[in-house]
């Protein structure tokens, strides 16, 4: 029991000291995981269904009120005098001012659809914040940038390889857009620009108002403006250049910002992302990796591990090597589907985590790059994942069997870190006796049909997920120093649900255990 007491005591101290994570724990950033999403794809199905109803009895009552304006309709071919002058008409009419239209007024004036207009605003309460759209906007703006997309491609849902039946509206552009001239990126805020201007008229324009207005154009004429002056006079701070564009703005006619937009709306689109391109700095070695472009590995092999532990006498696994110096390699098949579903169970609770940059004060949604759990009670589960780690490494996990779950949201990275001890992320006085991370374990809980990629820059080597398969390096020389050759990252999410299981192996509990590595011939 102290045990365990003290595994979650050192668990909060890693949560809330050594990875800077957001103190606010029961905020839930829709944005930060697929599983977020999921959540709110069924309150939009909680809206349409909602919705529909409100529009059935709104339906309902429209019907009602056209039977009674048919009944009421008077005949007046043969005059209006004659036409009342029959007693049964007259007493009708009578009688339905008199009863019927009190009735109705009360009928006009109910409400409509309470219930369900009450259930809406329930939902609304729980829909996405700011932070949540600046996040997913930033999303894009990393998938865009980390594997050099044309922003037209994007806008049409051709992502690299891979071609959707989906497109981003007018209103997505213009999001889009929006958020690229806010910070900075103008070059690529005038492309979105440009692509919302020349989309064809969106409908509900009286529901939602005309999204290509004036103000549209005048964004347009100011990025290109500010585009200039950041490539033409680089070292004038934004806020000069914001100025000067307002003032060449205010001396324009409507006909020469007309003249002026027309004119770049007319510009030919791959020249212009010609352009676009030959401005962007040159690609860091982590971009390189995540466009899949580290040169190919030569003198790997893949072969059945059957010496680390007995039980691999039976049922050897299959390891594949991915470098030699430092050590990572690849365990095929190693996590079941059964066992994914299993973890999944045992993490309906998911809290925000791996903040990006561990500054001490961040708590905003776009620092968070997954949402996360703990499993720390000993379960079945549990059990068997560290069986199973004891058996592709032969340590021994007795002093430390929690692990980490993760699920990454779309356009979600984690940037380039050490898993080791390096004075930001863990302090040693809070690690304790279990001693430095020694090595790293990530079991692959699912394919991600694109991004999602361990990259190590260093070392050009880059692995993309693969449902089952576990990847293990480790993060300090045999002398128990660190590696900084292990740096790693994740690139963003672009299409698919990243979910991983990971382990961190400590040194104290493997200090008799680990056998030194061999050297490279």
């Amino acid at each position: 029991m102290k045990c365990h007491l003290a595994i979650i005591s050192f668990l909060i101290v890693v949560y809330e000291n050594n990875a800077n994570f957001v103190k606010d724990y029961d905020t839930e950033y829709y944005s930060s995981s697929v599983q977020g999403l999921l959540k709110l794809l069924e309150v939009e199905d909680e809206l349409v269904i909602n919705l529909t109803g409100f529009a059935d009895a709104l339906q309902k009552k429209l019907e009602t009120l056209q039977m009674t304006i048919d009944s009421a309709a008077h005949a007046t071919e043969k005059g209006r005098e004659e036409y009342i002058s029959n007693p049964m008409r007259a007493l009708g009419l009578i009688r339905r001012l008199r009863q019927d239209w009190p009735q109705l007024e009360i009928f006009t004036k109910a409400e409509v659809g309470k219930d369900q207009l009450e259930t809406m605003t329930t939902l609304l309460d729980i829909v996405p914040t700011n932070e949540d759209m600046d996040a997913s906007l930033l999303g894009i703006s990393r998938i865009e940038l980390t594997y050099d997309l044309n922003p037209m491609d994007v806008a049409e849902g051709r992502l690299r390889d891979m071609q959707f039946n989906t497109t981003f509206n007018t209103r997505d552009c213009l999001a889009i857009a929006n958020h690229k001239y806010e910070i900075g990126d103008y070059a690529r805020a005038l492309i979105w620009y440009r692509i919302a201007l020349k989309r064809q008229p969106e409908p509900n324009t009286e529901l939602f108002g005309q999204p290509l207005d004036d103000a549209v154009r005048q964004n347009l004429f100011k990025t290109h403006m500010l585009l200039a002056m950041q490539i033409l006079q680089a070292s004038m701070n934004p806020e000069e250049a914001h100025e000067k564009v307002n003032d060449i703005f205010k001396t324009l006619s409507s006909t020469d910002l007309d003249s002026y937009v027309n004119e770049l709306l007319n510009q030919d689109d791959d020249q212009l992302f010609m352009e676009l391109q030959s401005m962007q700095p040159i690609a860091t070695p982590e971009f390189v990796g995540c466009r899949g472009h580290f040169p190919k590995r030569h003198n790997l092999s893949c072969r059945y591990n059957f010496t680390t532990t007995p039980f691999l006498r039976l049922a050897p696994l299959k390891l594949e090597e991915i470098n030699h110096d430092p050590y990572v390699v690849m365990y095929h098949n190693v996590i079941y589907d059964s066992e994914i579903e299993e973890m999944k169970r045992l993490s309906p609770q998911m809290q925000n985590g791996y903040i990006h940059g561990y500054k001490a004060n961040q708590t905003k949604v776009t620092d968070i790059a997954a949402r996360v759990n703990w499993l720390v009670e000993n379960t079945p589960f549990l059990e068997r994942m560290n069986q199973r780690i004891t058996d592709m490494t032969g340590f021994d996990l007795k002093e430390f069997p929690s692990v980490q779950v993760a699920n990454f949201g779309i356009g979600n990275n984690f940037e380039a870190h050490y898993d080791y001890i390096f004075g930001k992320r863990v302090r040693k006085e809070d690690v304790g006796d279990l001693g430095d991370r020694l090595a790293s374990i990530i079991f692959y809980s699912s394919d991600v049909p694109l991004g999602g990629a361990t990259v190590f820059p260093d070392i050009q080597v880059a692995v993309q997920p693969q449902k089952g398969n576990s990847l293990l390096w480790y993060n300090l020389f045999d002398d128990g120093t660190p590696d900084p050759r292990s740096l790693h990252s994740v690139c963003p999410v672009v299409v698919g649900s990243r979910w991983t299981l990971t382990k961190w192996l400590h040194t104290s509990p493997q200090m008799f255990i680990k056998r030194c590595t061999r050297p490279v011939k």
